[in-house]
């Protein structure tokens, strides 16, 4: 009996002795993410445990509150271990150490450490990125302060800012369009030691556009509106289109209408207030997202100014501005005559040139030659042709209409024939160019000084029917009154014969 019970204290003691001489566990220094690591790569370090007998550590992950064995690390001087292909992106993780000796022995368990998990969120409209952390858990009280990192695609890290033990929020504001941006927090312990959270990136942009924006072309009006067009191919998050304007190409630019996302292929909008016969406007159209910022531009499209001026009496210089709006520039421009409504093409020019000559001369005498009257006025306008390949969708933009207002030509017979087998000759009228419409009145009268016709239809003539039952060969006396372009009154009378066979 008293040998059982010495063999029993004996072993008692030798296991009291075991547990007094267990390893001292590691000391936990951090658990770091590694930025932009993928897989997704937690570092771990510590400082050695003070035993000398150590092995080596074992590393364990908690998982839904239960501590599990994650690996094991060989070596005393061992003081790091790479944990690849960790959530830390995703969750925040918790990890522990303990040391064990050559015999098996281990030390008692480290308090957790938890890694900082950053979560991001990004503002179009305010252009600003939102990161948000958990706290660093395992120093206690010793956190100092965090720091922000930050770089940009084609860049290094640098910090951005440094904020106190406290915070937990940070918002960098006044991001680039179009950059791309990484981002990760540091927490910073009171003896410098630091540990890191997960990497997040965002390329900062807007709400997207529509796919393309085109000014097309402009068209100056008879009462001379400039009218622009624009077509759009749809697409992003717009909430509306504004149209600018602008007398400067170097100037700002001014909204002058806007127009709601109705998906519309095409915007055409009619300028009123526009001065389109002396100045030249420029305009572009923009979409606005649902922040109210401009998210795509169009091209610049204007209108085209022609002034006409008459050199002589029947010489007129036709001189424009360039169009510009077109990626390829203008490829040719058309000059076009303008009466009564009805346009008639007189020439073109290559891109360079922005003059053209036009001589009435022949066009007169024709006019003269056959009794056609020409108004007071003689007006052009100018087409600009896109330089493109795709005729088929050749855009023209069309100028002002520009005229020049010549002095009155009254061409009067001195003779008629009613029986003559030309129907011109049967007809008693003025040749008439250049008066003012509605201002043209014609009257004869015979020997006696009675009225025998009047008309103000500059195409209308005395027949002479009526003086067929009384008088033969016999003189009568014409009077016509008109006025010019500037309503300067003009009088003109004299004789004539009526004849017949």
């Amino acid at each position: 009996m008293k040998r059982f019970l010495l063999i029993l204290l004996l072993i008692v003691n030798i296991s009291a002795i075991a547990q007094n001489n267990l390893p001292d566990p590691p000391k936990f220094k951090s658990a770091s993410v590694i930025p932009e690591s993928s897989p997704a790569t937690v570092k771990l370090t510590w400082n050695p445990s003070d035993s000398t007998d150590v092995a080596g550590y074992i590393v364990y992950k908690i998982v839904d509150n239960i501590t599990t064995t994650l690996d094991t690390v060989r070596g005393r001087n061992t003081t790091s271990y790479d944990y690849i292909g960790s959530s830390a992106s995703t969750i925040s993780e918790r990890f522990r150490m303990a040391a064990y000796d050559n015999d098996g022995y281990k030390s008692t368990i480290t308090d957790p450490h938890a890694t900082i998990f950053m979560t991001m969120s990004y503002d179009k409209c305010g252009r600003t990125a939102t990161l948000s952390w958990s706290p660093y858990l395992g120093w206690g009280q010793e956190i100092v302060n965090y720091r922000i990192y930050r770089r940009y695609a084609e860049s290094q890290y640098q910090i951005v800012t440094t904020l106190p033990a406290t915070a937990s929020e940070y918002i960098d504001q006044n991001l680039t369009d179009g950059r791309i941006y990484y981002y990760y927090v540091e927490a910073v312990r009171n003896d410098g030691i630091t540990a890191t959270s997960n990497s997040q990136s965002i390329t900062a942009s807007g709400h997207e556009g529509p796919v393309s924006l085109k000014a097309t072309s402009s068209y100056v009006d008879a009462d001379n509106n400039i009218a622009v067009y624009f077509q759009i191919k749809t697409g992003g998050e717009v909430a509306e289109y504004q149209l600018y304007r602008s007398t400067n190409l170097d100037s700002t630019f001014t909204n002058i209408a806007s127009f709601p996302n109705t998906g519309q292929p095409q915007i055409i909008y009619k300028d009123t207030t526009a001065n389109a016969t002396d100045s030249i406007y420029y305009y572009k159209l923009v979409s606005i997202d649902p922040c109210g910022h401009i998210s795509k531009e169009s091209n610049i499209t204007c209108n085209i100014v022609l002034k006409v001026e008459s050199i002589s009496k029947t010489e007129h210089i036709l001189e424009w501005t360039d169009y510009k709006g077109w990626t390829d520039g203008v490829d040719s421009y058309k000059t076009y005559s303008y009466f009564s409504g009805v346009p008639a093409e007189l020439g073109s020019t290559g891109s360079g040139s922005r003059l053209f000559r036009n001589d009435i001369a022949n066009y007169v005498k024709s006019c003269h030659d056959k009794q056609i009257y020409l108004t007071d006025a003689f007006c052009y306008y100018v087409e600009a042709y896109e330089n493109t390949q795709e005729y088929a969708q050749q855009n023209i933009s069309r100028s002002n209409i520009a005229c020049v207002y010549e002095t009155p030509l009254i061409w009067v017979p001195s003779a008629f024939n009613i029986t003559s087998t030309n129907e011109e000759n049967r007809v008693f009228k003025p040749v008439v160019s250049f008066i003012k419409e509605n201002s043209y009145l014609f009257v004869i009268y015979d020997r006696w000084g009675q009225q025998v016709f009047k008309t103000t239809d500059t195409n209308e003539g005395w027949t002479g029917i009526e003086a067929k039952k009384y008088y033969h060969t016999d003189s009568y006396v014409y009077y016509i009154k008109y006025k010019d372009y500037n309503d300067k009154e003009y009088h003109k009378s004299g004789t004539f014969y009526l004849l017949m066979e």
